[in-house]
């Protein structure tokens, strides 16, 4: 089993408005090829969610590495949905229908703004069974968008799809996997070295997803992960590695996500938005997400500087001295490397995959 976690939309959430196929005028977007170029579209935010599904698929370059990072077209037994969110059932057969091509529309009814891609997915193997699409960029609620264009290959790489983390990663509680957004204080999460301990603060952003904010994605399996995960940049990963023994003097490290960017299967994305979540317990923990060891929030100065106003405030109400909160905060919960420590480890890793392959 491979299982690929991807945004999707709602359907119903892109309505046409107006277009030379009538019949198409108040219903929601289907595939390309029965779309005329031309065709208006609604869109209405909240009609999005995650979707995982088992791809059991072979890319058709026959390259081994490929296999498994493209959702297909024309393969809909290759791609069965385990968790469809609400949007399409589980157990129900998927593919990449076609992609189309579309810009917004300012209010003189002129396009404006980049080019998007939508990617349109069916069911059953009907090609007209649309059940949703994920979009290259954030769409606009309320914003009218024309389409220009399409292909009816709908086959695409998951990383062309915004992704939907950090509000949806899993994180392990006491009472079992949790989505990151639905975490509260005093929920207890499963930590490596101290069992279950209670959350103290969660924090969040939602944020433009380029430059220093475009997020970093891994494939399943890279970083102990079960699915897709995806990290803001700045967030660490803990590791147990020789190398880094040999290279540092410790087995256990804490890299920063953008520092794997470059090896095999991970990615640095920018486009859309990204709603990244901050979990901070007591004291510097290890915790799970998606499987994965990451960390949780360190509470420093440099951290505390990063955050926004509003949660600089919040944290305020809970330590009225910030001060002497980080002073008995503690220590990091492992060694984190510097950047151009990352980059040693970096480049040994990207040796030894070079070598295994």
């Amino acid at each position: 089993m491979v299982l690929r976690t991807f945004f999707a939309i709602d359907s119903d959430s892109l309505v046409v408005t107006s277009s030379s196929s009538a019949g198409l005028v108040g219903n929601g977007i289907i595939n390309n090829s029965d779309t005329p170029d031309g065709t208006v579209f609604v869109y209405s935010a909240g009609g999005g969610t995650t979707v995982t599904i088992d791809d059991a698929g072979f890319f058709s370059d026959n390259i081994p590495e490929d296999n498994n990072l493209f959702f297909n077209d024309d393969e809909p037994t290759d791609h069965v949905v385990t968790d469809g969110g609400g949007i399409v059932a589980n157990g129900q057969n998927v593919e990449a229908e076609s992609t189309i091509l579309i810009r917004a529309l300012d209010a003189m009814g002129n396009q404006t703004g980049p080019t998007i891609e939508l990617t349109v997915f069916s069911q059953g193997g009907v090609t007209q069974d649309v059940w949703g699409f994920s979009s290259s960029q954030e769409l606009v609620d309320g914003v009218s968008y024309v389409k220009i264009g399409g292909d009816n290959d709908g086959t695409s790489p998951y990383t062309d799809f915004i992704p939907c983390f950090e509000a949806a990663t899993l994180i392990e509680t006491r009472s079992g996997p949790v989505a990151a957004k639905d975490i509260s204080p005093g929920d207890l999460i499963r930590t490596r070295d101290a069992g279950f301990q209670p959350v103290r603060w969660v924090g969040s952003a939602h944020v433009a997803a380029t430059g220093d904010h475009a997020p970093v994605t891994f494939e399943p399996g890279l970083v102990g992960n079960a699915t897709q995960l995806t990290l803001s940049p700045e967030h660490r990963l803990f590791l147990q590695d020789a190398r880094a023994e040999l290279l540092f003097g410790s087995a256990e490290v804490l890299v920063a996500a953008k520092h794997f960017a470059g090896l095999p299967g991970v990615t640095r994305r920018a486009g859309g938005r990204m709603h990244y979540v901050h979990i901070m317990c007591d004291t510097h923990q290890i915790i799970y997400a998606n499987g994965a060891m990451c960390e949780s929030f360190f509470l420093s100065q440099n951290a505390v500087s990063a955050i926004d106003a509003a949660h600089r405030k919040e944290l305020l109400s809970l330590f009225p001295s910030l001060t002497e909160a980080i002073r008995d905060f503690g220590d990091m919960a492992a060694p984190a490397l510097r950047g151009f420590e990352a980059s040693v480890l970096r480049d040994h890793m990207a040796a030894q995959s070079a070598t295994a392959r």
